[in-house]
This record gives structure tokens, sequence and C-alpha cells, in this order.
């Protein structure tokens, strides 16, 4: 059963485990992202969903991408099967509008022609807890978080001594699913490692509806670690790590149309992160970090039209950090920090007879930040943070952030959130030899939303209610006559309503639901595309005989549009497996043989649902997984 720490300032995390004499547990009241510091969410304006680890392994879907997208607000997006281009929205802002970090390292791709993180191969396998943190966030981490901030985190420890989990698991399409993690925790520090190895092999990525037959396939390795080190009551050193290697084909497009093509790509992701928490006399507390991520891709295209090539990109993340924290009174909490980040990208393109290696482009910005979390009164909490940015290429920018959180009664939390943002032209944007404009501002956003959430039933039942709205102004737009980006006047906006609700009858069934309206448009009122009007995600979940658990969940999309992909005459391609409105339905069934070990099956797109979330691009057939988990 998924929490439904849909608002923050909410309800604490409810969640209902699954296996023998499954019963709910109330986590601890705390989320991370909002303030940057460990918050009580009841005492908090920001508009937060959470996924813990429990919750991610009950679904049972492998990727991020496939589970988020059942928390409101969130839109995803995938051309083909596992591996391929994916992309995703939050609250109908694309992810170069959202910053993502695992452990504390941003993963966005600094290479893109648009800054932005792809989630396309992570799983879950290597995760413990996912943090959504919705609305312009740039007053706390700077530029990209325009339309929010994706906090993940690795596994942890969950008390002292050593703890083993594995999964592996087969199924369709000759797919298979392994990880193991192990973790451990005493006196002097915990640690935590695991390794997660995903592949398969796939099928069509162009829509096999329209005469697509060639596999697509798709393998993954990923091998991650953190660490903490306890010197002293009052010092701490920690680090964090991960490597992926991912390798796989992808089709090309042929005058808007997606066709099969041997094209394929590989790419290796890394990122470290260590520093020291420490907490003077006074009770000052500091962090000191120092991270960098590195991204080496190269994409060997085969396409039917224009022929062979090769494209590689190479880039890296510098980034120091601090942050500070003081509680100069008994009713107020200050958090101030400053970071600096240096980006490094690198392109090689080859085809027959001509190559273009650009010289290596380079950018950097610094920021610094101060916040205060005054409790005005026992039930009223007022949260204001305020930003200056500087950037090697345009200058400076500054940002605010303001949130109420409010209690009229011990269950009941009204919350409000206005905010800033801004993204940074891409080091693509800026310095590319044909298409860059050094000229460029940064893209600028306003974001407000306004939200109750109540809980009831002795905390059985939970309801929320958000209405939420988003501006983003002076877009980066390319030139189809110049072939060049230009700074446009016209503003995009996304505005709707976000429900959520729980109910939990017993141990047998509870019910989760969300809807989202999003009304997302460009400038001059053009749709924003592969954003739907109307997203419903339902579940049924329980423990039944206590051993015998069963997940059960559905999305239901409506009024869906995708203009993206069109021909040379303009025309909006068609194809046969495009739909506005789609249901897809997936179902996980186990059993514990033990209290510790599990068998599963599970079915992905249950009744066959023909549909298309990127026009032209398949997604899966009925498929049937089975599995094996254990944690001792």
């Amino acid at each position: 059963m998924r929490s439904l720490l849909f608002l923050a300032g909410t309800l604490p995390l409810a969640v209902l485990t699954h296996g023998a004499a499954a019963q709910p547990i109330l986590l601890d009241p705390v989320i991370l992202s909002a303030n940057r510091a460990a918050s009580d969410p009841t005492r908090t304006g920001s508009s937060v969903s959470v996924l813990t680890g429990p919750e991610l392994e009950a679904d049972g879907r492998p990727f991020v991408l496939e589970q988020i997208r059942d928390l409101p607000g969130v839109t995803v997006q995938q051309n083909g099967p596992a591996g391929t281009l994916s992309g995703f929205a939050v609250r109908g802002a694309p992810q170069a509008y959202v910053r993502v970090e695992v452990d504390g390292i941003e993963i966005s791709d600094m290479t893109a022609t648009q800054v932005s993180p792809s989630l396309s191969g992570l799983l879950v396998d290597d995760i413990g807890r996912i943090e959504v943190l919705k609305g312009s966030q740039s007053a706390l981490y700077g530029g990209q978080a325009v339309g929010g901030v994706i906090s993940v985190t690795s596994p942890r420890a969950t008390g002292p001594g050593i703890e083993n989990r594995f999964i592996l698991e087969g199924g369709s399409f000759s797919t298979f699913r392994g990880a193991y993690s192990l973790a451990g925790m005493t006196d002097k520090g915990e640690f935590a490692l695991s390794l997660a190895r995903f592949q398969t092999d796939g099928f069509s990525a162009a829509e096999e509806a329209d005469g697509n037959r060639e596999d697509d396939g798709y393998e993954t390795t990923r091998l991650s670690a953190t660490g903490r080190l306890y010197l002293s009551d009052q010092t701490d050193v920690f680090g964090a790590a991960f490597l992926q290697d991912e390798d796989g084909d992808y089709d090309e497009t042929v005058d808007g149309r997606p066709v099969d093509a041997p094209s394929t790509f590989d790419a290796t992701t890394w990122g470290l992160r260590g520093g020291i928490d420490f907490t003077t006399e006074a009770g000052l507390a500091n962090t000191l970090a120092l991270s960098y991520f590195d991204l080496d891709r190269t994409n060997d295209a085969d396409n039917p039209a224009f022929g062979t090539s090769s494209y590689r990109t190479e880039g890296d993340r510098t980034r120091v950090e601090y942050l500070g924290a003081f509680s100069p009174a008994e009713t107020i909490d200050l958090q101030f920090g400053a970071d600096y980040a240096y980006e490094t990208t690198r392109t090689d393109f080859r085809s027959p007879g001509f190559r273009q290696r650009p010289p290596e482009e380079s950018s950097w910005i610094a920021g610094g930040f101060v916040q205060s979390n005054w409790a005005i009164r026992d039930d009223l909490v007022l949260d204001a943070a305020a930003r200056y940015d500087e950037h090697s290429e345009y200058g400076g920018y500054p940002t605010g952030r303001l949130t109420l959180a409010w209690l009229p009664a011990p269950d009941t939390t009204i919350r409000g959130a206005l905010g800033t943002g801004f993204r940074a032209p891409s080091n693509f944007e800026l310095f590319d030899p044909f298409s860059g404009n050094r000229d460029l501002e940064p893209e600028t956003s306003v974001s407000a939303d306004l939200g109750v959430a109540r809980r009831f039933a002795d905390g059985r039942g939970e309801a929320s209610a958000t209405v939420f709205w988003l501006e983003i102004d002076d877009l980066i737009e390319f030139d189809d006559t110049t072939f060049r980006y230009f700074q446009t006047d016209g503003a995009a906006t996304s505005r709707g309503v976000e429900l959520a609700a729980l109910w939990s009858f017993n141990d047998a069934v509870a019910l989760t639901g969300s809807y989202t309206y999003t009304d997302a448009e460009l400038p001059g009122g053009i749709r924003r595309d592969r954003i739907p009007r109307h997203d419903l995600a339902l579940a049924v979940t329980g423990t039944v005989a206590e051993r015998i658990s069963y997940d059960l969940n559905a999305n239901f999309i409506w009024d869906l549009v995708d203009d993206s992909a069109r021909s040379f005459t303009g025309q909006v391609v068609d194809t046969d497996g495009w739909a506005e409105d789609y249901v897809v339905v997936n179902a996980r069934l186990g059993y514990a043989v033990t209290d510790q070990a599990e068998v599963y099956v599970r079915a992905a797109n249950l009744f066959d649902e023909q549909y298309q979330t990127a026009r032209g691009y398949s997604t899966s057939d009925r498929a049937f997984y089975a599995g094996v988990a254990a944690r001792f």
C-alpha cells in the first residue's frame, strides 16, 4: 500500500508491509528534501510525495520510472522497452526543469541539449527511499529545480548487526533481474553495499503494430555503496558512490515515424560524494561535502534514410557545498549554505566523410542561501528562504520561497507555498558552434500551491487535495530557420489539482487512489506534448491467510496529446497504436515461505492494453514474471 504523504505538512508516513502477519506501521514522521534538513511533515508547508523501500518492494515493478508514475503530479513516457529514451514531468514541467539527486549527487546529464536527468535505467533494487518535492525550489537547490526535486537515497541498515537482501526474477522477453545488498551497523558506524543486474531481449521500440519486428534489448549493471563513521558524539564522516554500465538498442526516425534500425548505445556513469558532519559546542550543525559525477555515452546510429554515424558525449560535474543549521531560539530554526559547481562537456560526432569535434566547453555556477523556519504558534509554522546564484556566462539571479503550515486540528493540515526558480542555459545551448547563443539568459519561474490534508479513523484513513500553478518565462527555443537557440518572450504555464486518498479496512484490504488534473500549455496556448489532462491511479493491496500478499494497481489516462512526431511536410504522424485514452493494470501475488523469504509472480499490462506514452513507440504487451526475494 502506497503511503499518502502526497502533501508534506500533512500526515506521518503510513506503510502496510507485505508478508506474514502484515500490519500498518507508522514510520517516523520525517522528510528530508523539503527544507534540506530532517523535518516533521505535519509542520512543513511544501508539497512532497514519498516512496519507501518496503513500498517499492511490495509494488514489484523494477524501474523507478514505473513506480513514480502513480504519484500525483508525476507523468512518465518512454520510447519503447526498458533502457530506451524516457521522460518524465512534475506538474507539467518536463525533466529539464526537475533536479534529481542520488545520495546527494546531482545526476543531470550536462552533455544533453538541455541539462536534464535520465531515470531510464535506475532500478528500485538499489533504492531505499524516493522523495518528490514539487514546485519551484531554486531558493534551496539552485538552478533546474523549477518544477521540483527528486531525491533518491540508497538502502540503509535498519538496526545493529548485519542485514542481507536478495531478489531473483525472470520472465517475458527473456528478462532476468537480480540484486543483492549487504548492510551493517555498529556503535562505530554503518555501511551498505548493493549490486543490481537487469537484462532483457525486449521488444521493438518502434510500434510493432506498424510492422516493426526487431527486438531492442537492454542490459545494465549497477554497484553502489554508502557509509558513515561516527568519530565522536559531534562528528561523523560519510561517503557514497555508484557505478552503472548500460548497453542497449534503439530505433530511428524517418520522416517523423519511428522505424526499425540496428542502432545501439552504451553508457557509463559514476559518482562520488564524501564529507563531514560536525556540531560545535554552541549547537551549530555543519556539513561539508565534495561530489563528482561523470558520464560517458556513445550512440552508434544506423538510420535507414541518413546512413551510419557515431556520436560520443563526455561530461563531468564537480560540486563543493556547505550546509549549516542553528536554532537561535526555541521557536526558530535557521538553515544556510553555499555551493559551487563546475561542469565540462565534450562531444565527438562522426559519419562517413565527416567529423565534428568541438573543443571542450565549461561553465560554473556558485550560490548561497539562507532559510528561516519560525513556529509562530504551536499550530502555525512559517518558512522563508532566499538565495542568490552567479553564473559564469549570464551573471547573477535571485530566487525565494515562502511556505506556511497551519494545523487547525491535530489531524488536519492546511499548507501553502510560493516559490521562484530558474533554469540556466546548458553548455550546448550556449557554446554549440552551429546553434549556440552566448547571450542567452536563464529561464525563470514562479509557482504556487495550496492544499489541505486530513487523517481520520485512528490513522486508517487519509485524504488530501492540492491546487497548483506554475509559470515558466523567458523560454529558450530553437529557431528552425536560423538553426540557433533564442530567447522567447512567451510563457509556459501549468495548473491543476491533485487529489489523494487511503482507506485501510483491515489487514486483508487497503485502498489507495490519486488523481491529477493538469492543464499544461506552451506560449500561444499550445498544449504540452505527453502531459495528460486526467491521470488516475488506483490500487488495492493486502494480505490473505497470513502469508499471501497481493497488489493490484491500475493507471487511467484520459486526454493525452503528442504532436511531437511530424513528417517533413509538418503533418502529425499517425500510428496504429496511438490513443488519447488508455488503462493499464499491473498485479503482484506473493507467498511468504518463511518470515524472511517470499516467492511471487507479477503481471505487467494484465489485460494486454494497446497504448503508447510517446507517439509511434511500443509499450509492453501482457507479460509475466516470477521471482524470489529474501531478507536475513
